[in-house]
């Protein structure tokens, strides 16, 4: 079937450079483009010059066809296959000069070999700098600080620190950053940098053989080699827009330098697909399948299109669903008058892909620090899920600096975040656990009903939970102490477990304890060594299952469950 876009800037709104609210400033520029569709579809506009790739099509094959039946077709208009996707029936076609990509994209569909065919559409970032420190991240920790002239909200934040009681992270958690390309030498981030176990640097092969040379930090799709982060020629600043994202996920943190990110550990994957001149589907298409293919659990996403849906970009995250990979993207920055719009509206303002049904997608809104949704922000009750801090959000920028950014793009890295401390905290966990923790935990806000799918605002406290039960059990038979199958001689063993809370002090109304499936009263608990203790009474030889439940102040259940075997002396 057609697709019919309008590719659109929804990446960040920056201050003090380009679009204003307030005294600030705030990029909501939007390249629009429609496409027509073939002669069985409804018809749009024609896309303009400069909203697609020109001389490209991108082609799906249907599920049984060959790469030779796709060479019969470009015969017929002297077109050829420049790239095959590996993961994906998507290939990328050159056309000849004298044939348009409408055209192309009419001749292609027209064939039973074909499942779609799409323009290649350019999709934009945006970027600029300014200024650093923990006290800046309102979105973090609001203390009611003013930032860039306002005063803040007190506890209208994602509630940073009180997760940091429970989870600062782990190297384990890989998070693909699809995005302009991360200054990998930044002092801040240079620790906490992916890099791919496989490959040898910077010797010209493929020593993994998957399909990219040197990939040692990730990969630039946009560029088609592996030098993740392009300075600006003119200032040596470039790539900003994705280094200031990647600081809000995982800058290293209690390490006395500038800011901290929400994971503190986790490793960050530097896929580059936009360029000084944006980036296209087939780019954006290739870096998922690169960041699934290659362990990332989590992607940010802080860019977008404007129009209908592109199948070949659908289809890629729907790929990531099947494998457990979560797809955190931004609702978009308004259209060109910097007033944010309505994702539900099934209008040519819809954006992509945070609009894209997927289970796997998270799509955010941007808030102030007064929990106001921005004014450039995007919305929908049914498309967007929840809303985070983004208006003067600080974070790194290439050349050991820092500075402050707003827009969607910027809220987005906060819910990547926790989604990483999420995993970090329970690797079993796939995309769609991560995504109902998340969803969950959302902070109703009165400002907030009806314009995102939770009415709320990103917690991160909320979304982990902290109670943590260890059991054990005080006898003669130091076995017992083991948590799960174990064997005693005691028939009245002594049952200790420590139960605690990170966040807030439990009582003992917090917990149950239930003995061979039945609560038992009488039970003691310490809150000053966070110790509970329970004496049995004489248990029948043979074997006992022992259950303690904690909850906390935020209704997170932590339940562990030990069996033991009472035998003979």
């Amino acid at each position: 079937m057609s697709v019919t876009q309008r590719i659109g800037l929804i990446a960040c709104a920056l201050i003090a450079a380009l679009v204003c609210f307030g005294a600030y400033g705030s990029s909501a520029q939007k390249v629009k483009t429609q496409t027509e569709a073939g002669a069985d579809h409804a018809s749009f506009p024609a896309p303009e010059d400069g909203e697609i790739v020109p001389g490209e099509v991108i082609v799906g094959l249907e599920e049984d066809a060959t790469q030779a039946d796709l060479a019969a077709l470009n015969r017929q208009t002297d077109a050829q296959t420049e790239e095959d996707l590996p993961r994906s029936d998507v290939n990328l076609v050159d056309l000849p000069q004298d044939v348009g990509v409408r055209e192309a994209v009419q001749r292609y569909e027209a064939s039973p070999a074909v499942e779609y065919a799409e323009p290649n559409f350019k999709i934009f970032p945006s970027a600029t700098p300014n200024d650093p420190s923990f006290n800046k991240l309102w979105g973090l920790n609001n203390t009611a600080q003013s930032i860039g002239g306002q005063a803040g909200t007190a506890d209208a934040d994602a509630d940073a620190p009180k997760a940091w009681n429970t989870m600062t992270g782990t190297a384990g958690t890989v998070v693909a950053v699809i995005d302009e390309g991360i200054d990998v030498s930044h002092p801040d981030l240079r620790n906490n940098m992916w890099t791919n176990p496989g490959e040898v640097p910077n010797n010209g092969v493929d020593d993994d053989g998957n399909g990219y040379v040197d990939d040692v930090f990730g990969y630039d799709f946009a560029n088609d080699d592996a030098t993740v982060y392009d300075p600006d020629p003119v200032n040596g600043s470039g790539d900003e827009h994705g280094t200031h994202v990647a600081g809000t996920i995982a800058a290293e943190g209690n390490n006395g330098i500038g800011v901290a990110g929400v994971n503190w550990h986790a490793k960050v994957m530097a896929l580059k697909f936009l360029g000084p001149n944006g980036g296209s589907t087939l780019d954006a298409v290739e870096a998922i399948n690169y960041a699934v293919a290659n362990g990332a659990d989590i992607s940010n996403n802080s860019w977008g299109y404007v129009g209908s849906p592109s199948r070949s970009l659908q289809d890629a995250i729907n790929r990531a669903d099947n494998a457990g990979h979560l797809f955190v993207a931004a609702a978009g920055n308004g259209g060109t008058d910097g007033v944010g719009d309505s994702n539900d509206a099934s209008s040519s303002n819809t954006n992509y892909p945070s609009s894209y049904p997927n289970p796997n997608i998270i799509s955010v809104a941007a808030t102030d620090n007064r929990d106001t949704l921005a004014s450039f922000s995007n919305f929908g009750a049914t498309t967007v899920d929840l809303a985070a801090p983004g208006v003067n959000v600080a974070s790194t920028l290439p050349g050991i600096r820092y500075g402050y950014y707003s827009g969607t793009s910027m809220a987005t890295p906060h819910v990547t975040g926790v989604a990483a401390l999420l995993k970090s905290q329970q690797p079993t966990l796939d995309d769609a656990q991560l995504k109902a923790r998340i969803l969950d935990g959302a902070d109703k806000k009165s400002s907030l009903t009806g314009k995102v799918l939770t009415n709320g605002r990103l917690n991160a406290a909320n979304a982990l939970p902290s109670s943590t039960v260890t059991v054990g059990a005080d006898s003669t038979d130091p076995t017992v102490s083991q948590v799960g199958p174990s064997r005693t001689r005691d028939r009245t063993p002594k049952i200790a477990a420590t139960v605690r809370d990170d966040r807030a002090e439990l009582t003992q109304g917090d917990m149950t304890l239930a003995l061979d499936g039945r609560n038992r009263a009488g039970f003691g608990y310490d809150a000053g060594t966070d110790r509970l203790v329970y004496d049995s009474g004489r248990l029948s030889l043979g074997q006992h299952t022992l259950k303690i439940t904690a909850t906390d102040a935020a209704g997170n259940t932590t339940t562990e469950t030990k069996t033991f075997k009472v035998i003979r002396r």
